[in-house]
């Protein structure tokens, strides 16, 4: 299995609960040996009671990761004997594992994505590795894109369309995949793995001192990742939605990390921007948290008021919790995903633009005052969702590795499970709904329209820059050229000069001897007149 886990200095919530709760569920359903490839293997192995191997390795610049693609797999076709592989290159543990296991599982994310380039080599390749030695792979609680580019398309076709299948989170996912994989891909709605991810006592015990007093939780990502909201204007937002909620509610307000550093990690990223969002409000009641688990996250949501934030599982826990949550949007990304996670459960109206500061309090004050009935709603739609679930990951195991007999999976009597509509839960507290609607349509919209840009402008520029090298070699050559020629011309004028030379003193020698012999025969016949002309 892979999952973008495994750090020893950085915790992504998100991931870390999704893989998770995927060896929690194959645990579940059968006996069964699982090797985790992850960022630090020996750190992933004693967070997870797993075997662990390191990632293959790939960068962001798409042309070494293309050759080293087809070396790997050169190596594989040829089992090893046609390898420009070193002895200690990562990909052959990987190679390996694979080879000794029955399936291949990539965990859930948001990694098919060409922003982050290096991730979809690592997938592909390790699915490519995977169809060359017979061994099936299936992908689970995927957002596919948004963007992907077309250097990129031909790579995610042919991975979605040789997988068992693919485990979608949302309705744009699930469009999406059918459109890049073609019809050979075989494309399933889920939700988020994370969603059936659940809290221990030890975990409700870890996060006592948190719950003592009523208290909303908020997460909020360190930056806005937007090309149309600075990171300050988006900052300055959360500051000001923090403090008015607080004002306004009375409620306490737990800023709480999802990408951080676990203790003794140093503090990083959400960590310092939530106590820069406490300072900066002035609040008692508002606090900035270690870093959590995830499995305390959940357990700390179940006792909110209501979840708030920018972080996409925020409301995945807030769900699955019965808990009312409202997802604030500052990029196409997370609007693409916010919407799906929030439409899951019914919550779409609840997701907001981080822009729209006053319907954001509003709905913060009247989801509190109203909490009781949107938990009635939220906890039949959580019930459906985790019995869904549980079939979902019958499916995945039939779908993989069976029974764990090593015999061939019998895929039939495991049908693929439904997935019902939920009943949207009115917001009657957006003073502006068909408007807000509009700007997180807009925010995709623009959003692919600007990265698609920026694209084609990166791409003029490397082609730009790749023209100026050529031309640049170009005129290198010719000046060498050039200068060759002049060596050569010089070279035949020196040539020219020696042959002359030879040809001179050939003369001369020939000039002389003629006029000799010549005196000689004069001087037979006529010595007293040669003597006088010396």
């Amino acid at each position: 299995m892979i999952g973008d886990v495994g750090w020893s200095r950085f915790y992504h919530l998100g991931d870390e609960a999704m893989t998770e709760l995927a060896i929690d569920a194959l645990r579940a359903r059968t006996d069964i040996s699982i090797t985790l490839i992850a960022g630090e293997p020996q750190h992933a192995a004693e967070m997870y009671g797993v075997d662990a191997v390191s990632r293959i390795g790939f960068k962001r610049d798409r042309e070494p990761n293309v050759v080293r693609m087809e070396k790997i797999l050169e190596h594989v076709e040829s089992n090893g004997t046609q390898s420009a592989l070193r002895a200690n290159d990562p990909a052959l543990k990987v190679i390996d594992t694979v080879r000794a296991s029955d399936a291949v599982l990539i965990a859930g994310g948001g990694n098919l994505n060409s922003m982050f380039a290096h991730h979809i080599y690592e997938r592909v390749t390790l699915g490519r590795i995977a169809k060359a030695l017979g061994k099936p792979y299936a992908l689970t609680s995927q957002t596919l894109g948004p963007l992907i580019y077309d250097e990129d398309r031909k790579l995610v076709y042919e991975f979605l369309a040789d997988a068992e299948f693919v485990g979608s989170r949302e309705s744009y996912t699930t469009t999406f995949a059918k459109q890049v994989g073609g019809k050979r891909a075989v494309v399933r709605r889920q939700v988020d793995d994370a969603f059936s991810l659940e809290a221990h006592d030890v975990n409700r015990d870890a996060v006592e001192d948190l719950t003592r007093e009523r208290f909303i939780l908020a997460s909020f990502a360190e930056k806005a990742s937007s090309p149309v909201l600075s990171d300050g204007a988006y900052h300055a937002h959360l500051v000001e939605i923090t403090r008015r909620l607080a004002d306004e509610t009375g409620l306490n307000i737990l800023l709480v990390p999802h990408g951080g550093g676990l203790p003794p990690a140093t503090p990083t990223r959400d960590q310092l921007t939530n106590e820069q969002i406490a300072a900066e409000v002035g609040r008692e009641t508002v606090t900035s948290t270690r870093m959590l688990t995830a499995r305390e996250l959940i357990a700390l949501t179940e006792s909110a008021e209501f979840v708030i934030g920018t972080r996409y599982h925020a409301g995945i826990f807030a769900g699955a919790a019965a808990v009312p949550f409202i997802s604030l949007v500052p990029n196409l990304y997370s609007s693409i995903r916010m919407r799906g996670a929030a439409e899951n459960v019914g919550m779409e109206q609840f997701v907001l633009p981080v822009e729209s500061v006053d319907d954001i309090v509003a709905t913060g004050i009247g989801v509190a005052q109203n909490r009781d009935t949107l938990v009635s709603a939220l906890r039949d739609s959580a019930t459906h969702r985790r019995a869904e679930h549980k079939e979902w990951w019958d499916f995945v195991v039939a779908h993989t590795v069976g029974d764990g007999s090593g015999e061939k999976p019998n895929v039939s009597s495991v049908p693929a499970p439904g997935f019902f509509h939920a009943d949207e839960v009115d917001n009657p507290f957006d003073s502006a709904p068909a408007g807000n609607r509009a700007r997180l349509s807009a925010i995709e919209e623009f959003g692919l329209l600007l990265a698609k840009r920026d694209r084609q402008l990166a791409m003029a520029r490397k082609q730009a820059k790749d023209a100026a090298a050529a031309l640049e070699i170009s005129n290198a050559r010719h000046e060498r050229q050039d200068s060759m020629l002049a060596v050569k011309a010089a070279r035949k004028i020196r040539g020219w000069q020696r042959k002359l030379k030879r040809q001179v003193r050939r003369g001369t020698k020939t000039v002389g001897k003629h006029f000799i012999e010549s005196a000689q025969r004069r001087n037979e016949v006529a010595p007293a007149q040669l003597r006088r002309q010396g």
